[in-house]
């Protein structure tokens, strides 16, 4: 745990088998109770770690009034259908991210099935995982369907004690990603909306996923409007300079499109061909130098900025016999 406003403290719950090992979950400190702002995976060991955490406190789970999660992955959600079992709690989640699970992700095996045939679509061939990745993946199912007991929406306020935390809508990483802030402190908890010094993952899993990374830069550009102090991220160090690294991200981004762009220069390409072209990760790797999974995640990623550009009019999306292809607007 490390020691922020008297009133809040950072909680590091384990991510078994992910490089990330561990997210940053929030106690916040009321009057009458506590607010938790995520709460990790579904898992025995991430249970222990928050009741460990809880007890250091000197309180526990029936002194946690509320449950805010971020968004919907299971790093996140993951441990709510518990706690709302041992506890006492309310559960407050965006409707979109909402709606999400129960049209998605109540059936895991079938959306990890229609995600692995939209990539094929894309060009990326249907892969054979070793052990590690399977694991890997299979962190996608550590949660249990649990319905919010409140549906967020944008500027929503959720007081604790003698503060109020306003609901930020900050879709791009999930349609339905939230962030909480306080406005008479500057303190911003931003979930994986910003992140530093990682680059949130904005990908397009789903044929019909509408324009995330629009939707990102959109919600980037929301916050910077914030004063804010402190940011309170999901992974990582708490940090200050908030619009100093939503410039980092913008220009990220600009590059990555740039890179898109040139990748497309010499004609139509699937997006995993145009994802071959382009170095990965902050060691910029080649794209055959990534395990498995990571090519899918990394094709998923170039959708998200190829969809962009065709939202911008730059590029044209194009079904060949099933395949789709994008090549520079002819306009």
């Amino acid at each position: 745990m490390t020691e922020l406003p008297d009133d809040i403290r950072q909680v590091r719950l384990p991510m078994r088998d992910n490089p990330l090992r561990h997210i940053n979950s929030y106690l916040l400190k009321g009057d009458d109770g506590y607010v938790l702002v995520d709460c990790g995976f579904e898992g025995e060991d991430v249970l222990e770690a928050l009741q460990a955490a809880l007890r250091e406190q000197g309180i526990g789970l029936g002194d946690v009034r509320s449950l805010v999660v971020t968004h919907y992955h299971a790093d996140h959600y993951g441990l709510a259908a518990t706690l709302l079992r041992l506890g006492r709690l309310r559960l407050l989640l965006h409707r979109l991210d909402w709606l999400f699970i129960r049209s998605q992700l109540a059936d895991v095996d079938r959306y990890l099935t229609e995600s692995a045939a939209w990539l094929e679509r894309n060009g990326l061939s249907l892969p054979r995982y070793t052990d590690d990745e399977r694991r890997s993946l299979e962190q996608v199912r550590r949660f249990t369907v649990v319905a919010p007991q409140q549906e967020l929406e944008d500027r929503d306020r959720i007081g604790v004690g003698r503060h109020a935390f306003r609901v930020v809508w900050t879709p791009g990483h999930t349609p339905g990603h939230v962030c909480l802030y306080d406005a008479e402190r500057e303190i911003l908890l931003s979930g994986d909306h910003v992140l530093d010094p990682i680059t949130p993952n904005v990908s397009y899993w789903w044929p019909g996923a509408g324009n995330p990374l629009g939707d990102f830069l959109a919600s980037l550009r929301k916050v910077a409007a914030l004063e804010t102090r402190l940011v309170l991220p999901a992974h990582g160090e708490p940090f200050v300079g908030l619009r100093r690294r939503v410039e980092e991200l913008f220009r990220h981004h600009a590059a990555r499109e740039s890179a898109v762009l040139a990748a497309l220069e010499d004609g139509p390409r699937s997006a995993a061909e145009v994802a071959e072209r382009l170095p990965w990760t902050r060691r910029g790797l080649q794209f055959a130098e990534l395990t498995l999974l990571q090519r899918d995640m990394a094709v998923a990623e170039t959708i998200s900025h190829l969809e962009e550009l065709r939202a911008l009019g730059q590029v044209e999306r194009h079904d060949e016999r099933g395949r789709l292809v994008y090549r520079l607007s002819s306009g």
